[in-house]
This record gives structure tokens, C-alpha cells and sequence, in this order.
């Protein structure tokens, strides 16, 4: 149980942090793309600002100085005259062609038309950039400028730079993410194990002196009972004239009984603590063990006056694998629950419900039922719900054993409320 419980919290411990980890390692991708962004607008601004410059300058060859920049820089333009006519125009290999992008940046940003400033001074100015979206989700930098050069030309330029997409830049950085996320985890999970390692060896010797000491006592408390038993019968055997004595000899015995199978529960829990138990996997018949099981239990219900049925299915029964022995001990542990909280002339039914995967096993009485604050509990070790223990056949063990036998099975085992009153428990195995 404590193992199962370090297991989970340190599943929990993993998953919490690293969650925090991809958390900032999501924030650090974004603060990237930003600052990549920013970088982006500083170097088209740049751009712009030198191309500007050089054109001023009127140089014998724009549309060179222009082809320079779109091979070296990845800065695409569209140089126009003072009549309007393209001197210049890139042709970059982009998803969006340079005419559908000038089109949409005369659209989405005011650019100035050498046309129009034909009875103005001439005088270079470059616009602030703008983003344009292509048609294919691309998205470009866009910075327009009129120019005057010192001739007296004057051009209208338009530059485009095409923005990086967010998945290119997850690519790029997705090894160096998954490395660190990966030494993240390593460094998580063998800190978390060795912490809670530490943290739960006291504990450990706590729980294991204690299983130490019930598992010893349990065995040591057979050889004396047996003792006893034996000795009672032999006194129960041999002609007693008291008969106040014959009652005390056979209160002596009912509890040494008790006492006996106190004992054999707390060395099944004991075995089961210490993962003793063993399995010895077979392929069972379902209708021999379920009849096996109607006849040990039928002339006990009868002597109650309880009604017991049986309800085999009519059609033939899966194969299923299993421990024979310890399947019959959950069915009867069930079964003494449903006999022992069951009133005259009540009845309790066998069935079982088939899926395709699972085989369930059903013991339903129709008794007074689990009261609601009880069912929490109810597979809780010694625990009782009858609070006054009036009732001292029972100790409080036999559901707890169920449920360790169900685990070591690898099934399911719980409860639901009859209809009409009463508990119905069940056993579900996985049929292979």
C-alpha cells in the first residue's frame, strides 16, 4: 500500500513539474518569437534606410543595386518613376507573387505616387512599416518611401520582407526544447524518487515492524488455539454429569473458532502486505465452480430460512484463467456478507454478467443495505458496520481480503444497492 502510494505521488510530482517545465519553455518560445519579430522590424527599417540612401545617391544601375539586395538580403522591391512605370520589381520565390503583395500593400498602406507630387518639391520620405497578409497564410514586412534623388528623379519605392512563420521557428528550436525538457524529466524523476525514498523510510520501518508483529503473532497464536480446541474436545468427548460445564466448554470452543479464523484472516493480510501470496493460474470451469459454491452455502441459508438461487446463464461460459482457489474464497467471503446481513425468508442470488472483454460474478441480497455514510469504508480493514459489533462473527476483515485477492486477480470488485433494497456485490475478471 505504501509502495502504491510513493508510486502515485511521485507520478504526480513528475507530471506537476514537468507541466511547469513546458509551461516555461512555451513562455521562452514566445518571448523568442517576439524578440525574432522585433528583430525582424529593426532589419527591414535598416534595410530601408541604407536602400533609401543608395538611391539618393543615383547610381547608374537601381535595378542592380535593387537585384543585390533581394539575393543577398532577402529584400524584395518595386521601383516606380515620377510617370508611374516599373523601373524595378523582384521576383522572389515566395507563396504569394510580388504583383498580388503590391496590390494588397496599396490596399492596406498609404503609399505616395510619384504622380502626385509633380507640382510639390520633391522631398524623400520613408513611411513606417506595415504587415500584409499573402494569400497562403504568409505574412510580410512592408515599408513604403518616396525618393529624390540628387538629379532631381524622383521614385517611389515599396520594400517587402517576408516574416518567418511560427512553425519555421519551432522547428528550429524544437531540438534544443525537447533536450531540455527531456533532461527536465530525467533530473525530475530520479530527484522525486530519491526524495520520497527518504521521505518514506521511517514510515517504511513503522509499517514493516508492525506487519512483523501481526505476522508473528498471527503464528503464534495457531499452535495455542489448536491446544486448546483439542483439549476442549476431549473434554467435550468424555461423560460430564454438570451441564453448566458442557455450556462453558462449548462457549470456550465457539470462541477459540472465532479466535481461529481471527487468526487465519490476519495471516491472509499479513501474506498479502508482504506480497506472499502466490496465484496459481488454471482455466476454470465456471459451472462446477459456481454449483460448487450453491451447495456449500444452500443448507447454510436453509438453516436460516433464507432463500439461495442459483441463475446460470443459458448460454456456455467464456474460458477464463484464473486462480480457482481464490476466486471461491471472494465469492465466499460475498456470500457469508449477504448471509450474515440477510433476514428470514429473504433471498440471495448467484449470477453473473458476461461483457465482451470482463465476466462479472453478482452475489445480491435483499437485506437492510449499506447505509451511505458506511459505503465509503465498507473494504476498510476492521471496519464494522454494525458500530456495537452485536454481531461477532464477523471482524471487519473479510471484504478487505476480498478486495487484495480481487487486485492479485487483476480484477474489479465493488458494490451497488439492490433494487428494492439490499447490496449487490460484484467481481469482474478479464476474460483472455
Amino acid at each position: 500500500m505504501l509502495k502504491r502510494l510513493q508510486t502515485r505521488l511521485r507520478v504526480f510530482l513528475i507530471i506537476f513539474f514537468m507541466a511547469v517545465i513546458t509551461l516555461i519553455l512555451c513562455f521562452s518560445f514566445r518571448n523568442t518569437w517576439q524578440a525574432r519579430q522585433t528583430a525582424d522590424i529593426t532589419y527591414i527599417q535598416r534595410m530601408a534606410s541604407l536602400i533609401i540612401y543608395q538611391l539618393e545617391a543615383d547610381p547608374e544601375s537601381p535595378d542592380e543595386l535593387l537585384s543585390n539586395y533581394e539575393r543577398e538580403m532577402n529584400v524584395y522591391s518595386i521601383l516606380e518613376d515620377n510617370t508611374g512605370h516599373v523601373l524595378f520589381q523582384s521576383d522572389p520565390d515566395t507563396l504569394t507573387d510580388l504583383d498580388t503583395l503590391g496590390k494588397i500593400a496599396k490596399d492596406n498602406i498609404e503609399i505616395q505616387s510619384p504622380t502626385a507630387q509633380t507640382n510639390s518639391s520633391p522631398v524623400t520620405d520613408q513611411g513606417g512599416y506595415g504587415e500584409i497578409a499573402g494569400n497562403n497564410h504568409d505574412r510580410y514586412y512592408v515599408i513604403p518611401a518616396s525618393i529624390s534623388t540628387k538629379s532631381g528623379n524622383w521614385y517611389s519605392l515599396v520594400l517587402f520582407y517576408e516574416q518567418p512563420s511560427m512553425g519555421a521557428l519551432l522547428l528550429r528550436q524544437a531540438p534544443s526544447y525537447i533536450v531540455v525538457w527531456l533532461l527536465a524529466f530525467i533530473c525530475i524523476f530520479f530527484v522525486s524518487r530519491f526524495l520520497l525514498c527518504r521521505a518514506f523510510k521511517p514510515t517504511e520501518r513503522v509499517l514493516q515492524s508492525q506487519k512483523d508483529f501481526v505476522a508473528a503473532a498471527s503464528h503464534e497464536l495457531k499452535s495455542p488455539l489448536a491446544v486448546i480446541m483439542a483439549n476442549v474436545e476431549n473434554i467435550q468427548n468424555q461423560e460430564l454429569t454438570e451441564p453448566q460445564v458442557q455450556n462453558h466448554l462449548n462457549v470456550i470452543d465457539a470462541e477459540c473458532i472465532r479466535m481461529s479464523r481471527l487468526v487465519r484472516d490476519m495471516v491472509l493480510l499479513a501474506s498479502s502486505d508482504t506480497d506472499q501470496w502466490t496465484v496459481q493460474i488454471q482455466e476454470v470451469n465456471i459451472d462446477t465452480l459456481l454449483i460448487t459454491l450453491y451447495e456449500a452455502y444452500e443448507p447454510v441459508c436453509r438453516e436460516k430460512n433464507i432463500h439461495l438461487h442459483l441463475n446460470l446463464g443459458e448460454e456456455s461460459y467464456p474460458q477464463l484463467h484464473t486462480d480457482q482457489e481464490r476466486l471461491f474464497q471472494i465469492l465466499s467471503i460475498f456470500l457469508d456478507n449477504a448471509v450474515s446481513y440477510s433476514q428470514k425468508n429473504c433471498s440471495i442470488e448467484i449470477q453473473t454478467r458476461r461483457t465482451a472483454r470482463e465476466l462479472a460474478f453478482l452475489v445480491i441480497d435483499h437485506g437492510h443495505g449499506i447505509a451511505e455514510q458506511d459505503k465509503p469504508f465498507i473494504f476498510d480493514r476492521f471496519y464494522c458496520a454494525d458500530k456495537s459489533r452485536t454481531d461477532k462473527s464477523h471482524f471487519g476483515l473479510g471484504l478487505s481480503i476480498a478486495k487484495e485477492l480481487a487486485r492479485i486477480l487483476a480484477g474489479k470488485i465493488g458494490f451497488e444497492d439492490t433494487c428494492g433494497g439490499g447490496a449487490t456485490f460484484f467481481l469482474t475478471l478479464p476474460i483472455k
